[in-house]
């Protein structure tokens, strides 16, 4: 198979992951522009393969079973960290300080830090590795608790939250930690710290874990603020892009 067709079928498949799940042949061709023959023909290969099939109701094509099959398989097999460390490595790389990757764990409610790029400043805070932690305090945990379901929201600060008023405020910082895709703390996890944090998500589109970059407070500079959480953000949809998330 030449490249130039290889390079168009995995272009076609992706329109089935990252576009809409249903394909009629003339309105895949216009997204893709490619002759509608071309499309057709390129499709009737992925039927026979079973890696697409035709719908009777809606009269499109979708993902085919052995699709499925292959990606269940491989999705079994995923090494989330293994996926998030060149990212990782690159986001400590640009900022020049340590970078944190945590995974929610729903059985416990918290989160535990799996993975981290320490910086090589002399002057860094150090989170411990594979210790479960609060996910209602510090940008690791907000970003996850920012995109779980209201109920669970609610059932983890009954559990952790003694006040009610402090409960309300921290329900309204949710909504806005959810609405703008990342926070920025200090002070909350590690005193002296300084930390802004991404959620990362998996195919299902939910909230798997978060990457933070920790800064000594003494050491961040608000003109580079920006540039630190849009940094962050890119990486964290990189990973979530990588484990299957679509691009939006």
């Amino acid at each position: 198979m030449k490249p130039n067709v290889i390079s168009k079928t995995f272009s076609l498949l992706r329109a089935f992951t990252d576009g809409q799940s249903e394909w009629g042949v003339n309105e895949l061709a216009r997204f893709l522009d490619m002759p509608v023959s071309s499309t057709h023909r390129m499709i009737s290969t992925l039927k026979d393969e079973h890696i697409l099939e035709y719908s009777d109701v809606t009269g499109k094509y979708k993902i085919g079973s052995d699709f499925i099959r292959m990606a269940s398989i491989i999705s079994t097999n995923v090494d989330v960290k293994k996926i998030a460390r060149p990212y990782l490595e690159n986001l400590a790389k640009n900022l020049h300080h340590s970078v944190y990757f945590s995974l929610y764990y729903p059985q416990h409610q918290k989160l535990a830090f799996v993975d981290c790029i320490k910086s090589s400043s002399a002057l860094q805070y150090v989170l411990e590795i594979g210790v479960l932690q609060s996910i209602h305090v510090a940008a690791s945990g907000k970003n996850i608790l920012a995109h779980l379901s209201d109920t669970d929201i609610e059932e983890i600060l009954e559990k952790e939250v003694d006040s009610q008023n402090d409960k309300e405020l921290l329900k309204n910082e949710m909504k806005k930690v959810k609405e703008q895709g990342y926070t920025k703390t200090a002070n909350e996890r590690k005193e002296g710290a300084l930390s802004i944090g991404a959620p990362v998500f998996d195919a299902s589109r939910k909230v798997i874990g978060s990457i933070i970059c920790v800064v000594p407070i003494g050491d961040f500079k608000e003109s580079q603020e920006e540039f630190f959480i849009q940094s962050v953000k890119e990486s964290a949809k990189d990973i979530s892009y990588s484990l299957g998330y679509p691009k939006i």
